[in-house]
């Protein structure tokens, strides 16, 4: 029997074996003969230890006692791969490529090399060589080849070899997440629709399946059809922790927080305490106002993972809520040490260090912030307002000009706007931008009197609302 294809712990028995063979024969200083497959079995012993320089010891006697041997020369095409020498082992595995052109490995070894390169094109060439010559596992290879595609960005080629390899093997778990991850990447949600619904409907018990029909359909918000789904893939697998996960963020988004709650308690009868289960239920607290309850959970996930951010953050959030400011920045202050650049933290960081009066801390915090998640618009009018009372308007219409970029077509920036160039004494330009905003969202001039209430006394403001109104 070829040893690549014994039973695993038969395998194992004779690889540990060889090894201790060989490391005593090392030991003495002798000599002593090994066949092909047991150099094979040492070899992959010491790459599986990520010990590729003993392997390549090994390489070096076998050389002398098989010389000639491919399966040898394949060996050290291998060894060099892990030792980085990528050019060497390609030199290799050509010159076995001459003699044996239907090796299937040598092209997937090729393949591998060159995508290592980030020579993707050539990478796709030989993993199509391979998929000609190979009579099994057509699947994996096809799977691989899809990956070079993600790295070239042809999503559409990519989700063409994934169906193709469910065609081939409609079982693949592997191959069914990653085609629902590209067709996130193609922003092709509509289509990822289809496909689940169409493959559902052939393979009704493929739990991964519901559970990426149900996720996508959470993307669009149809939180209904998505729960459908979710809880076909739990009945299929009542352990799909995934699929609860999954259920349990659709039923928070809803407001159902004690239904998300027991899902996610769900989980913990399989897999055991997990700090990011206890912080997502300390969450689903929070939203209910049991801040007591959700910084039991909120601890309880910082005391299983000392370094899980969201705890922290949760943390910092609730004490704010409760009116414990100086516990509140101790907790939050905490999250951006060990996450420098997590938005969330940032954003409730620097907005408690501003009501704690730390401004210059509070103006750098928002700062980086802006720089790293720019679509946060919050962050952006907080900001504004922490300039508008340090600095006056014409600082806070600074920051908003940079805003704006990402930003211009949004309500809550529209109206923001007219507020400071009103406060600015820019009445001219305050009364196009509202003329503007009343036309797209009227609804939205609420939001203008609440942060500048002095505008409801202006009689210009005050009728062209009344104008819109009509």
């Amino acid at each position: 029997m070829n040893e690549s294809h014994r039973p695993q712990p038969e395998r194992n028995a004779a690889q540990q074996q060889c090894v201790q063979r060989y490391e005593a024969m090392e030991a003495s200083h002798g000599k002593v003969f090994f066949d092909v497959a047991e150099i094979e079995l040492i070899v992959d012993h010491y790459l599986e230890r990520n010990e590729p320089r003993r392997a390549a010891k090994v390489i070096a006697f076998a050389k002398q006692m098989h010389p000639g041997s491919l399966e040898v020369t394949f060996g050290e095409a291998v060894v060099m791969m892990a030792l980085g020498r990528l050019g060497k082992a390609l030199e290799l595995l050509e010159a076995i490529e001459k003699i044996e052109p239907w090796n299937e490995e040598v092209q997937l070894r090729k393949a591998g090399i060159y995508s290592q390169q980030r020579n993707h094109r050539r990478a796709v060439e030989h993993y199509k060589r391979a998929l000609d010559l190979a009579e099994e596992g057509k699947d994996e290879i096809i799977l691989d080849l899809a990956f070079e595609y993600e790295n070239l960005e042809d999503y559409e080629s990519a989700i063409e070899c994934l169906k193709s390899a469910l065609e081939v093997n409609p079982e693949n778990e592997a191959v069914l997440y990653e085609l629902a991850y590209c067709y996130d990447l193609a922003e092709a949600d509509e289509a990822g629709i289809s496909f689940f619904r169409n493959f559902t409907n052939e393979q009704p018990y493929s739990g991964v399946a519901w559970y990426n029909l149900g996720n996508v359909l959470a993307k669009l918000e149809r939180y209904e059809e998505s729960n459908q789904a979710l809880d076909l893939a739990i009945a299929i697998d009542e352990r799909f922790t995934s699929a609860y996960f999954s259920k349990a963020r659709n039923l928070l988004i809803a407001g159902s927080y004690a239904e998300a709650i027991a899902c996610y308690e769900e989980t913990l009868g399989f897999d055991g305490p997990q700090a990011i289960t206890y912080s997502f239920i300390g969450e689903c607290h929070e939203k209910m106002e049991q801040y007591d309850r959700a910084l039991i959970n909120y601890d309880q996930s910082i005391s299983l993972d000392p370094e899980w951010v969201d705890a922290w953050i949760g943390r910092g959030v609730v004490k704010d809520l409760q009116g414990k400011l100086p516990e509140a920045l101790t907790a939050l202050q905490h999250a951006v040490r060990l996450s420098p650049e997590h938005p969330d933290a940032l954003y409730y960081y620097a907005n408690v260090l501003a009501r704690s009066k730390r401004y210059d801390e509070a103006l750098a915090q928002y700062t980086l912030l802006n720089r790293i998640e720019p679509q946060n618009l919050d962050g952006w009018m907080e900001h504004a307002d922490l300039l508008l009372e340090l600095k006056g308007p014409d600082a806070a219409l600074a920051k908003f000009t940079e805003a704006a970029q990402v930003h211009q077509l949004a309500e809550p920036f529209k109206y923001r706007l007219v507020s400071y160039l009103l406060r600015a004494g820019k009445d001219q330009e305050a009364l196009l931008a509202l003329e503007e905003a009343l036309s797209a969202h009227f609804a939205g001039h609420e939001q203008l009197l609440a942060h500048y209430p002095e505008a409801a006394r202006m009689p210009q403001i005050t009728h062209l609302i009344e104008l819109y109104r009509r």
